[in-house]
């Protein structure tokens, strides 16, 4: 998940890890039990649907990095559906500098079908084999309705995102010490945290990794701000 160049951590590499796990190599069985962040009665308004039908959209934080100068980012996500893979579907793709700058990053995400005993719902994190495939909006939704295990690779389930919500507001993050990688660029252990925050009107990120062997920050949010994304589309229908 290294999305910074060293000298670019708290500037572009920061925000360049807005869709979530960057190109880093996770050991399995990385993750820990955690105790919940919200009691497990809240686990019926936990819909990996409802959280899906919040994020789907364009979003971007055009406005953020006019006031701050960090990076421009724009966020493309579709709600999907494949049989070989059950729970809802989001189909996650970032574009740096506005919704014309190159594809930086492309991601799936998979809900669970129901909350774990601790009442969070779980969102397990996949990337593309072949990313290059998907990049054309108009074939799109016919290859991510045929998507099967064997076109992905997915991460540690230490790294997986953890929701907690009431219905209008969602919150998920990757549990704090759970997701461990190793740096490509680096060899190093990183130890990563991730936080989403989702609801009809807002919708933010913000991703930091430490090294796990003196705990210096190899990336974080400019300034210790996450990105905020304006809406660009409607909600979708029920």
């Amino acid at each position: 998940m290294e999305a910074a160049i060293r000298n670019t951590v708290w500037r572009a590499g920061a925000a360049l890890s807005a869709l979530g796990l960057a190109a880093c190599t996770a050991p399995q069985g990385a993750g820990d039990e955690r105790a919940p962040d919200a009691p497990a009665a809240q686990a019926a308004a936990l819909e990996g649907v409802a959280i899906a039908r919040l994020m789907a959209g364009r979003f971007d934080n055009a406005a953020q990095s006019e006031a701050d100068g960090r990076t421009r980012l724009h966020v493309i996500h579709e709600a999907a559906a494949s049989q070989a893979l059950p729970g809802a579907l989001i189909y996650a793709q970032l574009h740096t500098g506005g919704p014309d700058g190159p594809v930086y990053r492309q991601r799936l995400y998979q809900f669970a079908d129901a909350p774990g005993p601790d009442g969070r719902l779980a969102m397990a994190v996949w990337t593309l084999r072949d990313p290059a495939a998907f990049a054309d909006e108009d074939e799109r939704p016919a290859m991510l309705s045929q998507l099967t295990p064997d076109a992905l690779e997915r991460f540690d389930p230490g790294c997986d995102f953890h929701w907690t919500g009431d219905g209008g507001l969602y919150r998920g993050e990757i549990s704090k010490g759970d997701c461990r990688m190793i740096s490509r660029r680096s060899g190093r252990e990183l130890v990563v945290t991730a936080e989403f925050t989702i609801s009809a009107d807002l919708f933010t990120h913000g991703e930091a990794g430490r090294y796990g062997d003196d705990g210096e920050y190899a990336f974080a949010p400019e300034g210790g701000i996450d990105n905020h994304y304006d809406r660009l589309t409607e909600l979708p229908r029920d």
